[in-house]
Order: structure tokens, then C-alpha cells, then sequence
């Protein structure tokens, strides 16, 4: 379905993102099977992401899980039963681009001259206080939009990734609170700390838009997947997690969108999926339709990647 154009003033946008998303959030179906696909998923081990890793599996995909803890990938693994056996892990850590290259090798080598059929770029970081990668870049910036741009980079140089691949990038609703996304964004306390956030999720859109325009073989989606009790936003236990259970949705819930991008025919490529409202349409004064920024932010991706 296509919806209305999203609330103009950008706080009420993102309040309403949790209006209805219980009741009328996205349901994936389990057709069509994904047999014989193979599918990458960033952050997999925990949240949002194992819950589509689980989907992913459970309609007969073979899974690469990028993960930069081991002892939570083995308890992931732990946890498939009989289906881990078409599961591999691969350490990446996306705030250090010096781990993309060591990870694009052992995906080829697991790959043995098969290509990635689903890429799901789900990972992110929503910082508590101000911090850098490895290389110096705002964390969230670092995270969330170079190091997947980098592994997407070196997956598609080397011929890792399939022509037709469809590429999921999971953004946020909340990205409409910001007007750009750079590598040096600075910023004190938690409320810069969720600006660094949302900038990171229109750099996810931009990038994702010029990935589209300029792979046209491609269907490349962005996905918002509702407000979701994950480790973004702290604890789950205690008070505060059973409060979090109240208004968000669960994990399973929030996959939803990033499945249904990931498996479902007949989806507008370089189109932008919301949990509740399904494909967006967005306004001509929306951030995310800067397409001088977007390219200039692709731009920069380039040289910083290399």
C-alpha cells in the first residue's frame, strides 16, 4: 500500500510513529521460500536483526551473520537448533574499517563462487555520549552508514554481491528530526547523542537512493521497522524494560518490514517501506529527497572507504 504523505511537522512525524503500530503493523508472509538464496545480515545476533536472521532461515535461506562479539554469536547459533548448520558467522566490526576486508574475504571463502542474494543492512548504534571510530569518525555516522557502506563496497568489487541482489537499509522515521548527515558531527549529552542517530538514518536514505541510481540491476529498499524495544534505547530488564514493553514493539514485530522488503514481489525499487504506513510518499521538502547532498554524501563514503 502507499499512504498519504507523512505529518510536515517533523516531531509529529515522529510521534506518530507509534501510533497504530501494534494494531496495524506490516505482517510478512512466509511465501515465497528463499531455497538455494543466499542472504548476509548485519547484526544478526541480537535484536532486530536475529529476528530477521530467524525469518530469513525459517523460509530455507542460508544465512552469513556479520558479528563483532563471538561469545553472542555462539549462543545465537546455539539458539537455531538444526538450522544453524545452514548459518556462518563472520567477524566484522563496522565501526573499524579495517575489519571489512578480513570479512569480505571469509564471506567469499564461504561463498565458493555463489553470490548474496539478500543483503540486510541492519546493524546500528544509537550513542549514549560522543565518540569515534577507529578512524575517527562520529560514532553513529561511523557505524550505522560508512561501515556498511564500506562492506557493501568491497562485497560489490569483488563480485560478491548478485546483480539483481536485493539490498534492505534499515532507517528510522526519526531521521525527518535532521537536515544532513556528516563524518564530524559533534555533540554533547543524550539528545545529541539521538540527533548523531537520526542524522545516521538520512545518510542510511541518501546512500540507500544512490545505491538504486547508480546499480539499477539492483532493488534496493530503505525500511523503517516501528519503534522497537532493542538494545538502541537500553536496558529490557527491570522496570524500565517492562515499561519500553508497553510502547514498543517487539523485536519479531519490528522484522517484519525488513523481511517483507527482503522476500516480497513487486516492490518499487529505491522505495522507502514504513512499518505502519507501507511504501512511503514523501514531500518534495522532505530530507531525504536531497539528492545534491545524497550524492555528495556518496561521494565522501568513496574516499573514506578507500
Amino acid at each position: 500500500m502507499t499512504t498519504p504523505h507523512p505529518p510536515n511537522n517533523p516531531w509529529l512525524r515522529t510521534a506518530s510513529c507509534w501510533l497504530h503500530q501494534r494494531s496495524r503493523g506490516l505482517v510478512c508472509p512466509d511465501t515465497p521460500r528463499l531455497d538455494g538464496k543466499v542472504a548476509l545480515v548485519t547484526g544478526a545476533t541480537s535484536g532486530i536483526g536475529a529476528a530477521t536472521a530467524r525469518g530469513l532461515l525459517a523460509r530455507g535461506a542460508t544465512l552469513l551473520a556479520t558479528c563483532r562479539n563471538p561469545a553472542r554469536g555462539e549462543a545465537f547459533l546455539a539458539s537455531l537448533g538444526d538450522a544453524a548448520g545452514r548459518v556462518t558467522l563472520v567477524p566484522l566490526r563496522l565501526d573499524d574499517l579495517h575489519t571489512v576486508p578480513a570479512c569480505a574475504a571469509a564471506v567469499a571463502g564461504r561463498l565458493g563462487g555463489r553470490q548474496i542474494e539478500i543483503l540486510v543492512e541492519n546493524a546500528g548504534i544509537w550513542p549514549q555520549r560522543y565518540a569515534t571510530t577507529a578512524q575517527g569518525h562520529e560514532i553513529a555516522f561511523g557505524t550505522n552508514v560508512l561501515g556498511h557502506f564500506a562492506l557493501r563496497r568491497a562485497m560489490l568489487q569483488a563480485g560478491l554481491l548478485a546483480a539483481d541482489a536485493r539490498v534492505v537499509v534499515v532507517t528510522g522515521d526519526i531521521y525527518a528530526l535532521q537536515e544532513d548527515c556528516t563524518p564530524d558531527y559533534r555533540y554533547r549529552g543524550l539528545l545529541g547523542g539521538m540527533y548523531a542517530y537520526c542524522r545516521s538514518k538520512l545518510g542510511n536514505l541518501w546512500i540507500a537512493g544512490e545505491l538504486q541510481r547508480r546499480h539499477l540491476g539492483l532493488t534496493v529498499t530503505a525500511a523503517h521497522p516501528g519503534v522497537v524495544t532493542s538494545e538502541l534505547f537500553g536496558s529490557s530488564t527491570g522496570l524500565f524494560g517492562w515499561g519500553k514493553s508497553l510502547v514498543m514493539l517487539d523485536p519479531v514485530s519490528g522484522a517484519q518490514t525488513s523481511l517483507y522488503c527482503a522476500t516480497q514481489p513487486g516492490l518499487v525499487k529505491g522505495g522507502y517501506y514504513h512499518s505502519t504506513r507501507g511504501l512511503m510518499r514523501l514531500r518534495d521538502s522532505d530530507p531525504a529527497l536531497r539528492r545534491e547532498r545524497a550524492s555528495a554524501l556518496w561521494a565522501a563514503c568513496e574516499a573514506l572507504a578507500g
